[in-house]
């Protein structure tokens, strides 16, 4: 009797550890993710992976728990210092592949799952971007129903605003030093502003381009809007300051705004917030 007591007892111990060890598997964080670019961060977030990101790029500022990340820098990466922060996952980015290709498939070479994400310069893009990465998460599930709650966002600030858009001329100054660039065909921003049924004055370009005061003028937008982060005020200076601005009629009605950079420039799951902070502007409903 005391032996078969002393077996059933050992078989439970036995079964409650198994049960412990199941525990802990399940709580355990199968992935250690290192995003190397803001929109893939964004993403990841936005896909309820936020526990397992521990590294972010130093420009990530979005949402505010990247504070609490170990930064790396995506333009220069630091090989030791990833390697040291064990990852399991790396998401990398289109922009970066060729100049840090070394670095990548060193990481490769180590079992680490190096993810290149596509570049996205329209919303296809994005949604394409936001499904590369939530398969590789295994989140596609959830990357479909955000892929479709944005498409709802985008559409809802169409509807809004595109009747009252509709065809007015937009200057898009992308950096104003030491040249003007603008974006044209291909960029994020482009799409952007066709969705809201306003006209980009260089849609007629490729891609992000220089280009001279001369053919602002020339082109004579409505609405000149800056995402370059210089401060509104110094940004109305600059512009007034430029040959021949005075007769553009953004300059002769005072429609020149700053916006910030972050929501109508970076391609993930703010581009609805992006979409009305532009639509704003273009209306002065700041």
């Amino acid at each position: 009797m005391k032996r078969s007591i002393l077996i059933l007892f050992m078989l439970m111990m036995v079964i409650a550890g198994c049960g412990n060890k199941a525990v802990v598997k399940q709580d355990k964080s199968e992935e250690r993710i290192i995003s190397l670019i803001p929109s893939n961060t964004e993403i990841l977030y936005a896909l309820g992976l936020g526990k397992e990101i521990i590294g972010v790029s130093t420009v990530d500022d979005y949402p505010k728990q990247v504070e609490d990340k170990e930064k790396f820098d995506g333009m220069k990466l630091d090989y030791e210092a990833l390697l040291k922060a064990k990852p399991t996952m790396v998401f990398a980015h289109e922009s970066m592949e060729k100049a840090q290709e070394k670095t990548l498939q060193k990481l490769k070479d180590k079992g680490i799952k190096v993810i290149i994400v596509s570049d996205a310069s329209s919303f296809d893009g994005l949604y394409q971007s936001i499904g590369q990465i939530a398969k590789a998460t295994h989140k596609e599930q959830q990357g479909q129903t955000l892929i479709e709650d944005i498409k709802k966002q985008v559409k809802a600030t169409t509807d809004k605003y595109k009747q009252t858009i509709a065809g007015k001329k937009v200057f898009i100054e992308v950096s104003s030093n030491p040249d003007i660039y603008t974006g044209g065909n291909h960029t994020l921003m482009n799409d952007l502003l066709n969705q809201l049924g306003a006209q980009n004055i260089f849609s007629g370009v490729e891609g992000y381009q220089v280009v001279s005061a001369e053919a602002i003028v020339k082109k004579n937008p409505d609405i000149i809007i800056s995402t370059s982060e210089m401060p509104e005020k110094e940004l109305i200076k600059v512009v007034k300051s430029r040959n021949g601005f005075s007769d553009v009629n953004a300059v002769k009605h005072n429609q020149i705004f700053a916006v910030d950079p972050d929501t109508v420039s970076r391609p993930g799951p703010r581009i609805a917030q992006g979409m009305e902070a532009i639509a704003k502007v273009i209306l002065n409903e700041k």
